[in-house]
């Protein structure tokens, strides 16, 4: 309880809260007929300002240093202040700040039931509510743990998450798969259409993790934090969570100002699809072909594809692949690739943003493209992929269901 002469108040840099808000605010709920799910709470203690938001399903925590010690009247200010905590509007609070010059110092002082924001001669005064009323998210039973380096598992969710299904009634493809095999850690993503694979080596803890599904919405907040933490540090270094059941998952990573993220997520309680029945493994036509060439050649082509199947075709022959597009509206297109192919001469179609989205991926200067038939699913991975597993399959591979031409 704080005395009566105390106030409770902090001080801050202008920027610091603004980009400590910007870490949380994607967890705030926007449609909820709970008012407090749209608010973002505040606690403030001992030099510290903890940032939570969640809306039932996420959560996203922020914690960053006050500027309370700084200034000629620190001694006295902070004798004068006493922590507090409660919640106020997160849109309104990120708007106000947004509104700040990045160096101004942000005053925040409660006032009965409302939190006052000053900085210079602009001051505003925010509606809140209880703290107690925000209900959080906490990972007690924490059964499995690892370490990985923010930048492995940033490029890991990246080579990935664009094929995540974004239609709700299959909900059980609305995230990524995450699952121990052995020594490895795979991650796959699949929509019904295309499919994406990635083996990296399992991090000591991991090899027991249980099997779960990350959610789309922690996948697209988690891609931020991790981008913030390898701008802090380039080799910050995530610490993974999760209880015995695999239900909830933790991530948690260094921050600006010697802070700290942690977002707090459910899994996604569904059976994933056994996506390796999936995967090409044997294949009678094999076609080797430039990269950037072939992803140059489908951006170009695919201008005057059709809106709705944004089909393109591909003739294969021995040595070059001919792209070709027809729309009745617009008119046709058609682009020659040179590329090597074992197998009999094919006419093979593909939606050509899944192509182009399947060759960004890849870092290899050459492409290897399997396949049986223009019906079968077709396999996509780098040129010299190391296939050393028992699967026999390379560490990134993409699976694109062809298109009928």
């Amino acid at each position: 309880m704080a005395k009566p002469d105390l106030k409770p108040a902090t001080r801050i840099r202008a920027i610091r809260l603004l980009d400590a808000v910007k870490d949380v605010i994607g967890a705030v709920a926007t449609k909820d007929t709970i008012p407090v799910l749209s608010h973002v709470m505040i606690a403030v203690a001992g030099g510290a300002i903890d940032l939570t938001a969640t809306d039932l399903d996420m959560q996203a925590m922020r914690r960053c240093a006050t500027d309370d010690r700084n200034g000629p009247d620190s001694g006295d200010w902070v004798k004068s202040i006493a922590p507090f905590a409660l919640t106020v509007p997160g849109k309104a609070l990120l708007a106000i700040l947004g509104g700040f010059d990045g160096d101004a110092m942000v005053t925040l002082t409660v006032e009965g039931s409302r939190l006052a924001i000053s900085a210079g001669r602009a001051r505003f005064r925010l509606a809140t509510l209880a703290a107690a009323d925000l209900p959080v998210l906490t990972l007690r039973d924490m059964a499995h743990e690892f370490e990985i380096y923010a930048a492995v598992l940033s490029d890991a969710i990246d080579s990935v998450e664009h094929a995540i299904s974004t239609e709700e009634t299959r909900y059980y493809l609305n995230g990524i798969y995450v699952h121990p095999d052995r020594l490895n850690l795979h991650l796959a993503t699949t929509d019904g259409h295309r499919l994406a694979r990635l083996r990296i080596d399992a991090p000591d803890g991991a090899a027991s993790w249980p099997p779960m599904i990350v959610p789309r919405g922690l996948v697209g907040e988690l891609g931020k934090a991790l981008a913030h933490s390898i701008k802090v540090a380039a080799n910050s270094i995530v610490v993974v969570r999760t209880n015995a059941a695999g239900n909830l998952v933790s991530f948690t990573m260094p921050a600006a100002d010697d802070g700290e993220i942690e977002l707090i997520s459910k899994t996604i309680d569904g059976t994933f699809p056994d996506y390796n029945r999936v995967i090409p493994h044997a294949a009678k036509r094999e076609l080797t072909v430039g990269r950037e060439a072939l992803a140059g050649a489908v951006a170009r082509v695919s201008a005057l594809a059709h809106k709705a199947t944004r089909l393109i075709r591909l003739d294969i022959t021995e040595d070059r692949i001919d792209l070709t597009v027809v729309n009745a509206d617009l008119g046709d297109a058609r682009e020659e690739v040179p590329a090597l192919c074992e197998g009999d001469d094919q006419a093979i179609g593909f939606d050509g943003k899944y192509l182009r989205d399947a060759l960004g991926k890849i870092a290899t200067d050459d492409v290897v493209i399997r396949w049986t038939d223009g019906e079968a699913p077709v396999r996509i991975e780098a040129s010299g992929a190391d296939k050393d597993q028992p699967d026999g399959l390379p560490r990134l591979v993409h699976v694109l269901m062809p298109v009928r031409v």
